[in-house]
């Protein structure tokens, strides 16, 4: 998997997952953002969204399948400000 077929998959499903899940944004960052993973990366995404846990773990494993990697799914209104501010740079929105 490399970051352009993330991104890739992200931005021709993102009509579904507004949809299926009322995603207002989504964005890929750490590793696999940077072009920096190793076979033992996860990916890394951040996710504005309702907060539910039900629609959060269905993302969660959709997006494990359909990409073929354990996703760290973050929810951006949950993530704390200092570690909002770190990654803010990196992160790729589609």
């Amino acid at each position: 998997m490399t970051r352009e077929l993330i991104l890739d998959y992200l931005k021709t499903h993102k009509p579904f997952l507004q949809e299926q899940f009322n995603v207002k944004k989504i964005g890929l960052f750490g590793s696999y953002a940077k072009e920096q993973q190793t076979p033992q990366s996860d990916i890394d995404i951040i996710v504005d969204m309702p907060s539910s846990f039900d629609n959060y773990y269905a993302l969660k494993e959709l997006l494990e399948k359909e990409l073929g990697a354990k996703v760290d799914l973050g929810l951006e209104k949950s993530i704390r400000k200092l570690i909002k501010e770190k990654i803010a740079h990196e992160v790729l929105y589609v």
